[in-house]
């Protein structure tokens, strides 16, 4: 019998550490290295072996190296293995001691088994529960015998060694702390940001390096985080001037790291003098109380830091007089040109050794205002309430303060920001995952006339199709380049995979050819030369022989089909709701300014709806409607007393506690349910062996996604409801849920503003604006043409607006 890995490092406690267990007798000496030592001994030997004394027993062979190695003195060695010694006696004399029961030996040293006195008149037909339970087993009786719990299980097939099982704990206890830290320097980031405006900050560039080039050329690339893991390397990266690039690749693979460093400029080689800027993913600021345009025009710092330094300038070729605004109107505007003629008849009669200090200022100035031009300086507000038209602001939004906005609406802040600095290099990290799809729509018409050069990281492949020229893939550490759209991208790298695949196997099966003429000729003295010829080949051939092609398995997985309803199943009847009956000044609310009037429609299990229409518009609304989380002001709601409704949002991933585990997590979802049943069930997506046990904190972005489709399968719904669904999820996911949905038999209801997923799952529009909910009497196309025609007109209207403010 072997000694347990714990009473070894009880043992060798008591002699190495001090009473609370902490800091050893030697500087060398901690609890880690008595673990390790204890599993050591436990792995390789038995108590009996451990048991045996002297310089020479295994437990001195183990323990000496260590212990001397760590400046242990020699009393305090053999103590060490005397305390091993002990508790190995210890274990064995009490395992015989249960085994005998205490019964005696002859005085031969022979053990005679006791048997027990046999009745023949006992009665037959009297069995015990397990001879009863073995007998239905054997004739095939019993349906389902008593199975193992899954602890017994686990025990049972578990072949783990003690020193994986160390390893697995210390991983878990480092991503603990890593998600701790991760937590922490969110919410420190959080409150340092607390007041600030939130928009994009961007690196001032050093115009005095480089030639100006406009292409972007870096060899050599590599990039690692702080624990080590290469994210990158020897890559290049490669930007045209004017090229619109979609940055591809698995969540977690690097894309917002690469970005987050080309922007702090941290790349050895990367040129200085372009304007680069990292639009984020998510913004935490809570935002200051300047008015939204100002937040915008202020995000500029490079415009910004021209305009400060011209009235500098100003003020010093004018004279102390112009520094107190007295100067007129007509002065102030006009050509750089007119501002320069006036600077120098007023300062005609300038002293002679003041003479190339004014001309220096004066060429100064002059590069100032050839700088504010390039950069459209005179239409800078024009443009930013183009822009924030553009991303569906109204106007009163646009003047109000920046501290007022949900989170969304300062990421579309930020967003704007971006576009209206008009960067050489805009990156954007997934820029669609808090817009409406008018405002997604208008985005696209936007960048697609984009002057510089572009990359954006999204998951909305429609989106990637309409503004991007050229596909990077970040993938195995490279980034491959493909020209064309996200579509192009995906024929020509499966066109490339099965090329390579033909080319691997004509080698295997050319290779396969000589081998069968090489061993059927070995042996043969005739052919000898014929065949070491073919060896050569061969050898040769595996020199340079392609790599083998690996094809990743696309992941599947299906929505439980539920029992038939009767139709309809949810029926909505002349549906008004707002959320107060009262305006501002108190009076009473009029129906026509709810923000739902009268809504009619129905659903049943064939439905495929797709809710379109902007932000604020009631779409959420109307779905809390439908799922009795709202009550309407007037109207009815009827729904079949059957019904199961499912709900998926981009938090569904979110809602489970990430210190559980997989399994706990569904447990606790859905109570009542086995624990082996839950396992088998999750495996299903994925999720198996240690991923299920493991706490979710350790499972990739993508394995959450899985675990929150395990959830949303296992309501088994007659109709589900997608907020949102897609948002945080990578292509791979997003093409499985597609493909579940297609084969859904149930109803379906889409929020959504990616147009691949609304036009891939939905069957008909409605679209929710102005308080009515109408069914759109056309396609997904025809619907972007008529937004975008919308769209256009709103933001003339601002732009006209303020011009007439202006003048």
């Amino acid at each position: 019998m072997s000694l347990s890995e714990e009473d070894l490092a009880s043992a060798l406690s008591a002699v190495l550490l001090d009473e609370d267990g902490e800091e050893g007798v030697a500087d060398g000496i901690d609890s880690d290295l008595v673990s390790y030592l204890a599993g050591m001994l436990a792995e390789g030997h038995s108590a009996s072996e451990l048991a045996a004394a002297g310089p020479d027993s295994p437990a001195a062979e183990v323990l000496s190296p260590f212990l001397e190695s760590s400046g242990c003195p020699d009393d305090v060695i053999a103590a060490a293995v005397r305390a091993v010694n002990e508790a190995s006696n210890a274990s064995m004399t009490a395992a015989s001691g249960g085994e005998g029961g205490g019964g005696g030996a002859d005085d031969g040293g022979a053990r005679r088994l006791k048997q027990g006195i046999i009745s023949m008149s006992s009665d037959l037909g009297v069995r015990t529960e397990a001879e009863a339970d073995a007998e239905r087993f054997m004739w095939g009786k019993d349906s389902g015998v008593a199975a193992f719990t899954n602890v017994q299980i686990d025990a049972h097939n578990d072949k783990t060694s003690a020193k994986d099982r160390r390893k697995a704990k210390q991983d878990l206890e480092r991503a603990r702390k890593e998600y701790e830290a991760k937590m922490i320097a969110m919410q420190d980031e959080e409150e340092g940001a607390e007041g600030k405006a939130s928009v994009s900050a961007m690196v001032l560039p050093d115009y005095g390096s480089g030639r100006n080039e406009k292409d972007i050329q870096v060899r050599n690339v590599g990039i690692a985080l702080d624990n080590g893991r290469q994210l990158l390397d020897n890559a290049e990266l490669r930007f045209a001037h004017r090229r619109r690039y979609g940055l591809v690749g698995k969540n977690g693979v690097g894309k917002t790291t690469l970005l987050k460093a080309i922007a702090a400029m941290e790349i050895e080689g990367f040129p200085r003098h372009h304007r680069i800027l990292h639009v984020r993913q998510e913004i935490r600021a809570a935002g200051g109380n300047i008015p939204v345009v100002q937040a915008v025009l202020e995000a500029d710092v490079e415009r910004n830091a021209l305009l400060r330094e011209e009235k500098e300038l100003r003020s010093k070729l004018e004279g102390p007089e112009s520094s107190n605004g007295s100067g007129s109107g007509e002065e102030k505007s006009g050509s750089v040109e007119e501002k320069r003629k006036k600077l120098l008849a007023k300062n005609g009669a300038h002293a002679e050794g003041s003479e190339s200090n004014f001309d220096a200022d004066l060429k100064r100035l002059d590069a100032v205002y050839a700088r504010l031009s390039l950069l459209s300086s005179d239409t800078a507000e024009s443009r930013a309430t183009t822009i924030l038209s553009g991303l569906q602001f109204t106007p009163e939004m646009q003047a109000g303060p920046t501290s007022a906005l949900s989170g969304g609406w300062r990421m579309r802040v930020s967003l704007a920001a971006a576009l209206f600095i008009e960067p050489d290099v805009l990156m954007l990290d997934e820029p669609t995952n808090h817009l409406d799809l008018e405002a997604v729509l208008w985005l696209e018409s936007y960048l697609v006339k984009y002057k510089h050069t572009m990359v954006v990281v999204s998951h909305d492949r429609g989106f990637l199709n309409e503004v991007c020229t050229d596909i990077i893939d970040f993938n195995k550490r490279k980034l491959t380049y493909y020209k064309g759209d996200y579509d192009t991208y995906v024929r020509t790298a499966e066109e490339n995979v099965r090329n390579a695949m033909r080319v691997y196997q004509a080698y295997q099966d050319k290779r396969a050819h000589m081998m069968e003429f090489i061993e059927k000729f070995r042996a043969n003295a005739k052919r000898a030369t014929m065949v070491q010829s073919r060896i050569k080949t061969v050898e040769k051939m595996d020199l340079e022989a392609p790599e083998p092609v690996e094809v990743e398995q696309q992941w599947r997985f299906s929505i439980p089909n539920p029992e038939p309803l009767g139709r309809p199943i949810i029926s909505i009847d002349d549906v008004s709701f707002d959320y107060s009956r009262e305006r501002a000044d108190g009076s009473k609310k009029p129906r026509d300014e709810y923000l739902l009037q009268d809504v009619n429609f129905g659903m049943d299990l064939e439905s495929r709806i797709g809710i379109l229409g902007p932000n604020g518009a009631g779409k959420s609304t109307l779905l809390n409607l439908i799922m009795d989380k709202l009550n309407p002001v007037s109207g009815s709601i009827s729904r079949n007393g059957r019904l199961r409704i499912g709900y998926f949002t981009q938090h569904s991933a979110d809602k489970f506690n990430l210190q559980l585990s997989a399994v706990e997590n569904m447990l606790q979802l859905f109570e009542g349910v086995g624990d082996q049943e839950m396992r088998s069930f999750i495996g299903r997506f994925q999720i198996q062996g240690t991923e299920a046990l493991k706490p979710m904190m350790m499972l990739s972005g993508g394995q959450k996604s899985r675990i929150a489709f395990a959830a949303l399968s296992y309501q088994k719904p007659h109709v589900i409801i997608f907020d949102e669904p897609t948002n945080h999820l990578d292509m791979e996911s997003i093409d499985a849920l597609v493909e579940a949905v297609k084969d859904f038999r149930g109803g379906i209801m889409v929020v959504s503003h990616d147009q691949h997923f609304v036009t891939n799952t939905c069957g008909e529009l409605w679209v929710v604006g102005d308080g009515k909910a109408t069914r759109f009497r056309g396609d997904f196309n025809e619907y972007k043409t008529h937004t975008l025609e919308r769209t256009a007109k709103r933001v003339a209207e601002s732009v006209k607006n303020l011009s007439n403010i202006n003048n």
